[in-house]
């Protein structure tokens, strides 16, 4: 039985400092796991303010557009508004494909996290397994 343990021990990650040396760098990387969120939620409110500026400079554009023209004709009109609303079309479909890609970055980091969380879970069986084996006996002192 006690052959079974060690040889257990051994098979799932060998002597403690490797355990060890394993369970800080999936800490690590969850730590980098979380500044990778911090930053999807920057690029989230960036992903917002640019597509509010694009608005406005459409806006802005279509507004001139209309303020050069000296006398507003009805074929005039009709053309400019479809071709203004085209462009927010575009435009709205570009944000949503934006936020879809920073929606699955967050996705993304949260799996990786899980993934993390489950490979810290059996590091913690590694070391419980170590922490029951005896203490290797000490050798002759020179």
């Amino acid at each position: 039985m006690r052959f079974l343990v060690i040889f257990i021990a051994l098979a799932s990650g060998g002597c403690r400092t490797w355990v060890e040396s394993q369970a800080l760098l999936t800490d690590q990387a969850r730590r980098g796991v979380e500044l990778c969120r911090a930053a999807n939620a920057g690029h989230r409110q960036v992903v917002a303010q640019l597509h509010q500026l694009q608005r406005g400079r459409l806006d802005g554009a279509f507004d001139a557009d209309v303020r050069d023209q000296p006398a507003l004709a009805a074929d005039w009109v009709v053309e400019h508004r479809k071709a203004y609303a085209a462009a927010l079309d575009a435009l709205h479909a570009a944000q949503q494909s934006s936020l879809a890609a920073v929606a699955a970055e967050g996705e993304n980091l949260n799996a990786v996290d899980a993934a993390l969380v489950r490979l810290r879970h059996l590091q913690q069986i590694q070391t419980s397994v170590l922490d029951a084996l005896p203490a290797p006996a000490a050798g002759p002192a020179r």
